[in-house]
């Protein structure tokens, strides 16, 4: 291919290069003075210009996708977490109200009693929990997931589950022969 003089080589010439195509673009005139101005200050051409940008592009394209699948995934985790989180603060609630409904005063002869008999039931509370939080077994699991609205609730038996599934007395639970909580 011929050069001109001046080292630049014709437009006709360069358009009939093997392996190059030409591509029309309209460009916002904003956008195509800060091209011309770039070129002309970088003395380089406009086509390697948006060759490089276009290069650029495609490359970083996968990057994008890689990132919002992240955040996508952190999102997710979020959402476990804020459940976890509001599962977690109404058992407390409702075990508040339940504790004060039915526990009833401690005369101050039966204190030194009841003191003796909350710390024997804290400590059976809490190896009861540890014993649950080492076998994995988690209370948001134990739930109903929640369900987009409309979507029809099945019954146990009706998706596969039989009712030896359901939690039977004597599991081991503290109180779970009694009826209530812990003791």
């Amino acid at each position: 291919m011929k050069s001109s003089p001046m080292g630049v080589v014709p437009a006709a010439a360069r358009a009939r290069e093997p392996g190059r195509s030409r591509v029309w673009a309209f460009l916002p005139p904003a956008l195509r003075e800060r091209l011309a101005s770039h070129c002309a200050a970088a003395a380089t051409a406009e086509s390697a210009v948006v060759t490089a940008a276009l290069h650029q592009y495609f490359e970083n394209a996968g990057d994008k996708e890689l990132v919002l699948r992240r955040l996508d995934r952190l999102d997710q985790a979020v959402g476990h977490t804020l459940r976890a989180l509001d599962l977690q603060c109404e058992a407390f609630a409702v075990f508040m109200k339940i504790w004060f409904a039915h526990t009833p005063s401690v005369g101050a002869d039966g204190r030194r009693a009841a003191l003796a008999l909350s710390e024997n039931r804290y400590r059976q509370f809490v190896e009861y929990v540890a014993a649950r939080m080492a076998s994995g077994a988690r209370l948001a699991r134990d739930l109903p997931r929640e369900r987009p609205a409309g979507e029809d609730r099945q019954h146990p038996a009706a998706a596969g589950q039989t009712a030896d599934a359901a939690p039977q007395p004597g599991t081991g639970a503290p109180g779970a022969d009694e009826g209530h909580g812990p003791g």
